[in-house]
C-alpha cells in the first residue's frame, strides 16, 4: 500500500529533487514535475509504499515507488542508485513498451544514459530493508472483529443483522477516533483496487458503497487501466479491499438472480441495476447511521473531516465522475431493493483464480 504522512512527504520531496538531478545528468530536459523525451512531457511522480519490494516502476501510472524503510535505511548514494535503476525502467518502458524487466532493452538503456554498472543489477544489497514488516496487532484485532460482525449481518433476523452491522460501524468509529485524538501524524494509506481496462457501472457502484467504510475512494485512470484508489487508515483500507473483492462477485450474482426472476436483459438494464444497488445500500447505511448517538455523529464528522484534509494533499485537483448511461427505471428500482438488504459476507480463501465465498443461507 502507498503511505502518506509528514515523513513520507518530506522524503518524496527529497527523492524527487534527487531524481531531477539524475534526469538532468542523463542529458534530458527536466522541469519541476516533468521531463521531456522527444516532444512528449512525462511526469516525475514518486510515492512511498509499504511492502516487500525495495522499489518499483508502475508503468500504468508513470510512477516510481520507494519502500518506506528506505527513509531510515538507505544512504544518499544508495538512494540515488535505486532512483537511477527505476528511472532506467521508466525510460525502457517509454522506448520499448512492455518487455522483460531486466532484459537486453533495459541494459541498453543503462549503457546509453551512462548509469553505473551496479545500477543495472536486478537486486541490491539491502537485506535489512527487505525484511518483512511486523504485523500491527491492534489493527489486526479490529479487522477480525469487523469481519466477524459483517458475517453476522447476513442473519435472516433483520434486527440481529442490523445490530451486527451497526456494531461493526461503531468499532470502526472508535478505532479511527483513537487515532485522531492520539496520533498527530497518523499515516494515510492508499491502495489500488479492481483494475479494469475502462470505467464501468459496476466499479462506480462499488465506489459509492465504499464511501460508507471511512475511506475515500477515487476513480483513477492510468495508461490503459482504470481502478479505485482507496485512501484511509491502514485498517480501513484493508476492510475496503475486503469489501470491494466481495462486491466484485456479489453484484454479478445479484444481477443474474434479478435477470432470471424479472426477465431483465441488456447492458442498460445491468448498469442501472448495479447503480440501483449502490443507491439502496446508501439508503440503508444513512438510516443506520441515524441510530448513532449525538457524540458518535460528531466524532464521525471529525474523522471524515480529517480524512478529507489528508486526501486533499494527495490529490490537488479532483473532478466528479458520473455514469453517462441512461437509466432503466425497473432495473434500477430492483437494484435499489437489493441494495437495501445487501450484506457483506465473510470471504473464503481459495487457490482458484476466481475464489469462493459463502453463499447466503
Amino acid at each position: 500500500m502507498i503511505i502518506y504522512d509528514e515523513t513520507s512527504f518530506a522524503f518524496i520531496r527529497k527523492s524527487e529533487k534527487m531524481l531531477r538531478s539524475v534526469i538532468a545528468n542523463a542529458g534530458l530536459n527536466v522541469a519541476r514535475s516533468r521531463f521531456q523525451m522527444g516532444k512528449i512531457l512525462y511526469p516525475i511522480h514518486i510515492v512511498v509504499f509499504d511492502g516487500p519490494e525495495l522499489a518499483h516502476f508502475n508503468a500504468s501510472f508513470y510512477q516510481i515507488g520507494l519502500n518506506r524503510k528506505l527513509i531510515y535505511a538507505a544512504k544518499e548514494s544508495v538512494l540515488r542508485e535505486i532512483l537511477q535503476h527505476e528511472f532506467a525502467h521508466y525510460l525502457t518502458f517509454i522506448e520499448f513498451g512492455e518487455v522483460p524487466a531486466h532484459g537486453s532493452e533495459f541494459h541498453e538503456i543503462c549503457r546509453r544514459y551512462g548509469f553505473p554498472r551496479e545500477v543495472a543489477q536486478a537486486t541490491m544489497d539491502l537485506q535489512s530493508v527487505n525484511e518483512g514488516k511486523v504485523g500491527e496487532l491492534d489493527s489486526e484485532r479490529v479487522l477480525e472483529k469487523v469481519k466477524k460482525l459483517l458475517q453476522l449481518s447476513q442473519s435472516t433476523n433483520i434486527h440481529e443483522a442490523e445490530a451486527a452491522t451497526l456494531k461493526a460501524n461503531e468499532i470502526l468509529l472508535r478505532h479511527n477516533l483513537s487515532f485522531v485524538s492520539s496520533h498527530d501524524d497518523e499515516p494515510l494509506y492508499l491502495d489500488r483496487l479492481l483494475l479494469r481496462k475502462r470505467k464501468d457501472s459496476k466499479i462506480m457502484a462499488i465506489y459509492e458503497i465504499l464511501r460508507h467504510f471511512i475511506v475515500r475512494p477515487v476513480l483513477s485512470q492510468g495508461k490503459g487501466v482504470c481502478c479505485l484508489e482507496v485512501s484511509g487508515t491502514k485498517t480501513n483500507v484493508e476492510i475496503a479491499r475486503y469489501v470491494a473483492s466481495f462486491l466484485d462477485r456479489e453484484l454479478d450474482e445479484l444481477w443474474e438472480k434479478a435477470k432470471k426472476e424479472f426477465r431483465l436483459q441488456g447492458l442498460r438494464a445491468r448498469n442501472s441495476f448495479y447503480l440501483g444497488v449502490a443507491s439502496g445500500f446508501d439508503t440503508k447505511m444513512k438510516s443506520m447511521k441515524e441510530k448513532f448517538s449525538d457524540v458518535d455523529k460528531k466524532a464521525l464528522r471529525v474523522i471524515e473531516g480529517e480524512l478529507d484534509q489528508k486526501v486533499a494533499r494527495i490529490y490537488r485537483r479532483l473532478s466528479s465522475s458520473t455514469s453517462s448511461s441512461s437509466i432503466d427505471g425497473k432495473a434500477h428500482s430492483l437494484g435499489h431493493e437489493s441494495g437495501k438488504s445487501l450484506t457483506i459476507r465473510k470471504g473464503v480463501e481459495s487457490n482458484s483464480a476466481k475464489g469462493l465465498y459463502l453463499p447466503a443461507p
